[in-house]
């Protein structure tokens, strides 16, 4: 699941500007369950897709 339109954009627009310099290859998300790591990194994903940006996501579950 994405984040909803309009939402989260301030974070978004920062992770996408800081994985676009060559020298931050990774960010990591962390926080309480339920507060949009999943939704922000699966939106910053979906829009490299659509832009043709190779990246990679990595999701860990206990």
């Amino acid at each position: 699941s994405e984040c909803l339109p309009g939402t989260r954009v301030k974070i978004q627009e920062f992770l996408m500007k800081r994985l676009g310099d060559a020298e931050n290859r990774f960010v990591w998300l962390r926080g309480s369950p339920g507060t949009g790591k999943t939704a922000i990194s699966m939106s910053i994903a979906s829009t490299f897709e659509k832009e043709g940006i190779l990246a990679a996501s990595y999701f860990w579950d206990k």
